[in-house]
């Protein structure tokens, strides 16, 4: 009986020791894999952002480029890890991880967040950023960037969609991460989806925000969309007690009807811009305003939380003569944030936008009916020109991505959005169908990254909250 006892002993502890072995073996195995695969960085880099969370920052090597990424580990983290995707193309995220720690996101009670600079952006290296351009997109400026970049070997069409999405698949698998979910902003939604189409069984939920969907031609659609997008913006007249709309007697006059109103008042000046530009003085520069130049800095101001406020009065002070006033108040507006420096990588963005949207548009610019869509379709001219320098012999057109999934989704969409209209966030939803889709009259771009109900409906649902349309948390 003593004996059998001991056997049994015996058997116990030779199988603990050997899951113990095992176990010890995985942990190590792990660890060398992670340590082979990323080089863990000192400092972040960056301003430090005061925090009781541990940062680390590293650089995952993938042939002749390495990837930079953080990861912010929450004090209780008990669910899969959140991967954070930035827009551009060519944004940034390790260096603006201050959105994330001050304050401090709510994810981070619960989920890891990692932070990622896209390929050739940011941190990672070989960086596309074209410091030729900084002061302007002049085509010389344009021309000697693609120029040193290509004496360094660079391949642009490496830096597509499908390319971006690709590495991070690799740094998935590299850091033994069996499932995560995804967060992507403006163009970071675009490779969100791309992340879907190949590694959809490693994503369990998805939050799209401000999306860019594969099925649309976006540039074809777009004037008519910030077009929308702006006349919204001026129907908030009707909130402002009075507003002058003459530019004669300076007079003050109620809004009885103000979007029709101030948008006819709109059109007629881009037509008298058109074919009368005005010189705008700055401390650094002049600066030649005609339809174009207005009607873009509309937009750009308006993808700003704080443009839907300033965008209505500045049209009021343009269309009354105070051009100067409206130019100022529109150019002062800039993204916030404790964080310096080149925050776009042109690189990036010229050989994604020139090898992955533009072909799916009509090369033939739409004549288009009113004076602001007119004025707004330059961006599609502009591009064609910085095309036609970055990627001279790329014309083939492209099908647009009609594919759909399973995965589950949260889509925001803003009505005030001129950048990736609402009307692209209905398009999303066709891809997911498992989706939630919530649009909001006062939501602009990102509006996850400044409203606080968009930020809750985020965090609510990485919690695995889910509601019916119409019944959503805030």
């Amino acid at each position: 009986m003593r004996y059998v006892l001991k056997v049994k002993i015996r058997l116990i502890l030779s199988f603990l020791t050997l899951v113990f072995l095992i176990a010890v073996t995985s942990c190590a195995s792990s660890h060398e894999t992670f340590d082979d695969t990323a080089k863990y960085v000192e400092k972040c880099p960056g301003e430090s952002v005061p925090t009781h969370l541990i940062v680390n920052c590293y650089y995952h090597q993938q042939g002749d480029s390495s990837t930079a990424f953080a990861i912010i580990k929450s004090s209780k983290a008990t669910r899969d890890p959140i991967l954070f995707l930035h827009g551009g193309p060519g944004g940034r995220s390790i260096a603006d991880r201050h959105m994330w720690l001050a304050p401090q996101s709510k994810i981070l009670n619960s989920h890891n967040l990692i932070l990622i600079d896209q390929k050739g952006s940011g941190e990672s290296e070989p960086s596309l950023d074209c410091w030729e351009v900084t002061e302007g997109l002049s085509n010389d400026a344009i021309s000697a960037c693609k120029t040193r970049l290509s004496m360094e070997g660079i391949d642009f069409s490496s830096y597509q969609i499908r390319g971006i999405a690709e590495d991070i698949v690799d740094l998935r698998i590299a850091l033994g991460i069996d499932k995560w979910n995804l967060y992507g902003v403006s163009f970071g939604s675009r490779i969100a989806l791309e992340l879907i189409a190949i590694d959809e069984a490693a994503i369990n939920s998805v939050v799209l925000d401000s999306p860019l969907p594969g099925n649309v031609a976006a540039y074809d659609s777009l004037p008519h969309e910030s077009e929308r997008a702006i006349n919204f913006a001026i129907d908030n007249c009707q909130k402002i007690k009075k507003c002058s709309l003459s530019a004669s007697t300076q007079e003050t006059s109620p809004c009885s009807n103000p979007q029709n109103l101030i948008s006819e008042c709109l059109n007629d000046l881009l037509l008298e811009l058109r074919t009368n530009p005005i010189i705008f003085s700055t401390a650094e520069k002049n600066i030649s305003v005609d339809d174009s130049k207005f009607a873009l800095e509309l937009a750009r101001s308006l993808a700003h939380p704080d443009g839907k406020e300033i965008v209505p009065k500045a049209v009021i002070l343009a269309i009354n003569g105070r051009m100067a006033e409206a130019m100022n108040s529109l150019l002062t507006i800039d993204i916030s944030g404790y964080s310096k420096g080149d925050k776009l990588s042109e690189g990036v963005q010229f050989s994604s936008e020139c090898l992955d949207e533009l072909p799916k548009n009509d090369p033939l610019i739409e004549e288009y009916s009113t004076p602001l869509a007119s004025a707004l379709s330059k961006r599609e001219e502009d591009l064609q020109k910085i095309c036609a320098i970055w990627t001279p012999d790329n014309t083939p057109l492209k099908k647009p991505f009609s594919q759909s999934f399973k995965t589950e989704a949260l889509i925001l969409g803003g009505m005030l959005d001129p950048i990736t209209p609402a009307a692209w966030s209905s398009k999303t939803k066709e891809i997911l169908p498992n989706s939630i889709l919530i649009q909001r009259e006062n939501w602009t771009h990102a509006p996850s990254l400044s409203d606080e109900c968009a930020q809750e409906l985020v965090y609510k649902y990485f919690m695995n909250n889910r509601w019916k349309p119409g019944e959503a948390p805030c």
